[in-house]
C-alpha cells in the first residue's frame, strides 16, 4: 500500500518543477516588457532556457524522462546556446556592442540543428536506452562522448570570455570600494558557478545530481525574486556604476588632478581675467594649461558642465554687469570690448542668454535706482 505522506524526493521533484515555472515567468516578464529592448529580448529567452533546463532535469529525477523520452538529452544543447547567449547578454552590458540577431543566429542555428538531431537520434536508440534502464544500468553513460565533449567546451569557452570582459571593463578599485558592484558581481559568479556544476552534472547523470543542480539553479531564482522585489533598482545601480565605468575607462581626463585643473583655470579667468582677450579658444586656453583642447573640452562639459564658449561669456557677462552698474553713462559697445565681446550683436545675444534681459534693459534699470546726468548710448 503507498503511503499517503509524499517523500522526500517528491518534494525536490516538485520544487523543480517550481523553479522551471518561475524562470518561464520571468521570460514572460521579460519579453512584455513596457520598455522592452534588446537585452530584455536576450534576458528573456535566457529565462526559457533555464526554465527547458530545470524542466529536463524534473522529467529526469521524477523518472518521467521515459515518457517523454524524445527530450533525453536535448538539455545539451540548451546549455550550449544559454553559453552563447550570456557571452551576448555580458557583450551588451559591458561594452554596448550589438551584434545583429542575424549574427548571433550563425551560434544558434547549429545547436538549434543539433537539438533536433538528438531527438531524431532517441527516436533511433528507443530501444537500447529501455534495455539499459530496465538492467539497472545508468543509461547517461552510454551517451555518446561527441554530445556531452563539445557541449561542455562551448560552455566553458562562453564563461571564459565573460570574465575576460569583466576584468577588461571593470577596475579592481572600482569593484573594491563599491559595495552594490561586489554583490552584484557575487551573484554573477554564483550563477556561473551553478552552472559549471551543471556541467558536471551533464557529465557524469544520475537522479541525485540531477536533483541536487537543479535545486540549486531553482534556489538561485527564488533569491533573484526576492532580490528584485526587495531591492527593484538594484540591477539598475549596477548597470549605471558600469556606464560610468566605461566613460572613465575612455576619458581624456582620467589621470589628471582634477583640482589642480580647476584651480588653473579659475586663476586664469579670475586673476589674469584672459576672457577679456578677444580671440581667446579652446586650443590657446588648453595650450596655456598644458592639457591638450580634448582634455579641457571634456573637463569644462564633465566637471563644470558648461562648453568653452558658456563658461568664457558667463564670465565676460558678469563683468559686464559689474561695469554697466558702475559706469552707467559709458557706451555698451565699449564695455563690450572690454570685457571681450567682439562685436555688439555678440553681446547682445550672450548678455540676454546669461541674464534674461538685453544690456540696454539692463542698463535702464540701473539708472531707475541711480540716475544719472547724461548717458551716451
Amino acid at each position: 500500500m503507498a503511503s499517503p505522506i509524499p517523500s522526500f524526493n517528491e518534494y525536490l521533484n516538485f520544487f523543480l518543477l517550481f523553479s522551471a515555472l518561475l524562470g518561464s515567468l520571468y521570460a514572460i516578464g521579460e519579453f512584455f516588457s513596457y520598455h522592452k529592448n534588446r537585452k530584455q529580448i536576450l534576458l528573456g529567452i535566457i529565462f526559457l532556457g533555464t526554465s527547458y533546463f530545470l524542466f529536463n532535469f524534473y522529467l529526469i529525477s521524477s523518472g518521467k524522462i521515459k515518457w517523454l523520452y524524445p527530450l533525453f538529452l536535448t538539455d545539451l544543447p540548451v546549455v550550449a546556446c544559454l553559453g552563447v547567449l550570456l557571452d551576448e547578454y555580458f557583450l551588451t552590458i559591458l561594452e554596448g556592442k550589438f551584434r545583429s540577431f542575424r549574427r548571433l543566429s550563425y551560434r544558434i542555428v547549429p545547436l538549434v540543428s543539433l537539438f533536433i538531431l538528438i531527438i531524431i537520434w532517441n527516436f533511433l536508440n528507443q530501444k537500447s536506452y529501455f534495455e539499459s534502464l530496465n538492467q539497472g544500468q545508468n543509461p547517461f553513460l552510454a551517451r555518446p562522448l561527441f554530445l556531452v565533449l563539445p557541449i561542455i567546451l562551448i560552455y566553458i569557452w562562453c564563461m571564459l570570455r565573460i570574465f575576460r570582459r569583466i576584468s577588461k571593463q571593470i577596475r579592481w578599485s572600482t569593484f573594491r570600494k563599491n559595495y552594490t558592484l561586489r554583490i552584484g558581481f557575487t551573484i554573477v559568479g554564483f550563477c556561473l558557478a551553478l552552472s559549471l556544476y551543471g556541467l558536471v552534472t551533464l557529465a557524469n547523470g544520475g537522479q541525485m545530481a540531477h536533483q541536487f543542480s537543479g535545486i540549486a539553479i531553482g534556489l538561485f531564482l527564488c533569491f533573484l525574486y526576492v532580490l528584485r522585489q526587495s531591492y527593484p533598482d538594484f540591477f539598475l545601480e549596477v548597470r549605471k556604476i558600469v556606464e560610468e565605468e566605461k566613460k572613465e575607462k575612455i576619458s581624456q581626463i582620467s589621470k589628471l588632478d582634477r583640482n589642480q585643473v580647476r584651480q588653473k583655470l579659475q586663476d586664469l579667468f579670475e586673476t589674469e581675467k584672459i576672457y577679456r582677450e578677444e580671440k581667446l579658444s579652446l586650443r590657446e586656453l588648453s595650450e596655456r594649461m598644458d592639457l591638450s583642447s580634448h582634455q579641457l573640452s571634456e573637463f569644462l562639459n564633465t566637471e563644470i558642465k558648461l562648453s568653452f564658449y558658456q563658461y568664457t561669456n558667463l564670465y565676460r557677462v558678469n563683468e559686464a554687469k559689474e561695469k554697466i552698474e558702475k559706469e552707467p553713462e559709458r557706451s555698451l559697445l565699449a564695455i563690450a570690448y572690454d570685457v571681450g565681446f567682439g562685436s555688439k550683436s555678440t553681446f547682445n545675444e550672450a548678455f540676454k542668454k546669461e541674464t534674461g534681459t538685453t544690456p540696454r534693459e539692463y542698463r535702464e534699470k540701473i539708472l531707475k535706482k541711480h540716475p544719472v546726468r547724461s548717458i551716451r548710448s
